[in-house]
């Protein structure tokens, strides 16, 4: 009888507790991000993640997100950066982190993923140049056409992503091609289309993506694996694989892969060996996608965070805006056509050559001036900055330089002597 009445008194006082929600798990879901086991054959089991990064920045975080300054690339001191374009929230953290990665390919190398009329056919830095749209909930978003596509922007006139799949932030309703009964359009402009962004029929909330890693292997789950268990239809990387495939282009690694302070084999040095190869790499947290574009060691990478033009940063396997670093999430493509660089680092004031001037692409090459001053490079087709640095000079940046498949392009580099001042003390006789 006392067992009893102990236990009822036990059941009542945890009943108690839930209800006062001092042992809620409610409190303790993030909004952004859900998890789910799935078994995938026998004895595999892989993550399905669902990010649903907000439009803007979580409140209460604002220490851990202080704009700052991309370094210089330095291998003597661990430092290197790439120049991607920075994009605001559209359509989803995701689709707007896979928008940055495929527009900085369409600068360097890979001309065809956008191409459309804006910019001379260009993707340019920043979204600031597309008006921005006002859903019907009063959501206010700036446009990118290379994140979502939409009846009216940048010259479309019949519907796309935005007309098809979007309703309001963070909404689970079916989406409106299917409310409403008609047929939704070809995906080829949008890469949040491939990436399922947004779309209910993948059970993807208005904003949210999903991203499946293996539950028990550090091991990176590859898109054939995917294919193989059959859940490649679901993932957003397999999405990026399809975009830049539909694009014309060969794709070589693909995969998800946990990074190492969540049990995974993605490792700082293996982000920094995307980065000095020149690829920016998309970053998964539990709540949020964001962009790496540089590093700077012992543990620094540098983001851009989908919620302005700026740069952020934060430590490898930390927290930003208040939300661990989980995974990443990989598609590269095969080297693009190369053409060259050429031409002269001289003295301005007097024409003299500048022997052993460093002459880098930011995130990509670097080669020495020989005799003369003449240096040479071999850059995929692209837009590039140029900078050239000699002991005793000024350091000189030459910006917008257009590189051809095939074709040579000569800029020489002229650079100033630095003033140097003799200080001469009196004579004091003693």
């Amino acid at each position: 009888m006392k067992k009893r009445l102990l236990v009822c008194i036990t059941t009542l006082i945890l009943l108690s507790f839930f209800s006062l929600g001092w042992v809620s798990a409610d409190e303790e879901e993030n909004p952004y991000y859900s998890e789910k086991t799935i078994m995938v054959g026998e004895g595999e089991f892989v993550a399905q993640s669902i990010i649903n990064g907000p439009p803007t920045p979580p409140s209460g975080y604002d220490f851990e997100r202080k704009s700052v300054t991309l370094p210089q690339s330095n291998s003597i001191q661990g430092a290197n950066s790439l120049t991607v374009p920075a994009y605001d929230w559209f359509f989803g953290c995701s689709a707007t982190s896979g928008a940055m990665i495929a527009a900085y390919y369409d600068r360097n190398g890979y001309p065809n993923m956008y191409t459309g009329p804006t910019n001379g056919g260009v993707m340019p830095m920043d979204s600031s140049i597309w008006p921005d749209w006002i859903d019907s909930f009063g959501g206010i978003y700036e446009q990118n056409p290379l994140t979502a596509s939409r009846n009216g922007l940048d010259g479309r006139v019949t519907r796309g992503s935005i007309d098809d799949y979007w309703i309001r932030y963070g909404l689970s309703a079916s989406d409106p091609y299917i409310t409403y009964g008609w047929t939704p359009h070809t995906w080829g402009d949008a890469i949040g289309d491939f990436m399922k962004t947004s779309q209910s029929g993948y059970s993807n909330s208005d904003g949210s993506t999903t991203f499946y890693t293996w539950i028990y292997s550090a091991t990176p789950l590859t898109c054939r694996d995917m294919e193989t268990y059959g859940i490649h239809t679901e993932d957003g990387t397999y999405g990026r694989k399809l975009f830049y495939e539909s694009k014309g282009y060969t794709v070589t690694d693909c995969y998800n892969q946990k990074t190492d302070n969540n049990s995974g084999g993605f490792t700082y040095a293996k982000y920094k060996t995307e980065i000095d190869a020149g690829r920016p790499v998309m970053i998964n947290l539990d709540g949020h996608t964001v962009v790496g574009v540089g590093y700077s060691d012992p543990n620094t990478v540098y983001i851009h965070d989908t919620w302005d033009y700026g740069t952020y940063s934060f430590t490898w396997g930390g927290y930003y805006s208040g939300m661990e670093l989980l995974s990443v999430s990989i598609v590269n493509l095969t080297e693009p056509a190369a053409g060259f660089l050429n031409g002269a680092v001289l003295d301005a004031d007097d024409g003299a050559p500048i022997v052993g001037a460093i002459v880098s692409v930011p995130g990509s090459r670097q080669t020495t001036s020989g005799a003369d001053g003449i240096y040479a490079l071999s850059l995929p087709a692209g837009i590039y900055t140029v900078t050239a640095s000699a002991l005793g000079y000024h350091e000189i940046t030459v910006s917008d330089l257009f590189i051809s498949e095939g074709i040579t392009t000569t800029q020489d580099l002229l650079t100033n002597r630095r003033l140097t001042y003799q200080v001469y003390l009196p004579f004091i006789q003693r």
